[in-house]
């Protein structure tokens, strides 16, 4: 009986260059695709709207501010401040309402995102242009 000199690893077949084409068009395609999901730049200024129950307390350019502004707001059931930023956005810094999830959500910085406190019924919205390559979903 005659036993193979060869194992099954000496039978297995190398990589060829169309393997490496292929490779390499699939990185190629995975940067094109990281590239067209970057963020861009507004392209306008960047507005935030401070709205209490309803009724509209302030409207801040974030161009315009100051590093590190403090805006206190007044009438909330519990006392809460933001932060404004030129380059950040906008933060709820400080605030005693009973689960602070609001400060806990961080910056936000692109136009269409908001910062909700439901205890203190304050809404943060920011307005500003978007641009057209802003998406949501990917679907394909």
């Amino acid at each position: 009986m005659d036993t193979p000199l060869r194992s099954s690893a000496a039978e297995r077949t190398r990589p060829t260059a169309w393997d490496g084409a292929v490779a390499l068009g699939i990185v190629l395609a995975a940067a094109l695709l990281f590239w067209l999901l970057l963020p861009r730049d507004t392209g306008g200024a960047l507005t935030a709207r401070i709205t209490l129950d309803g009724t509209e307390l302030g409207v801040y350019e974030l161009s315009t501010v100051e590093e590190g502004t403090l805006v206190a707001v007044e009438g909330a059931r519990w006392p809460i401040t933001l932060e404004l930023s030129p380059t950040k956005g906008v933060r709820v810094k400080e605030t005693s309402c009973p689960h602070g999830d609001c400060a806990a959500s961080g910056w936000v910085d692109a136009p269409g995102e908001q910062l909700i406190c439901l205890p203190n019924r304050l809404i943060v919205s920011l307005e500003g242009e978007e641009t057209p390559k802003d998406f949501d979903v990917v679907i394909g």
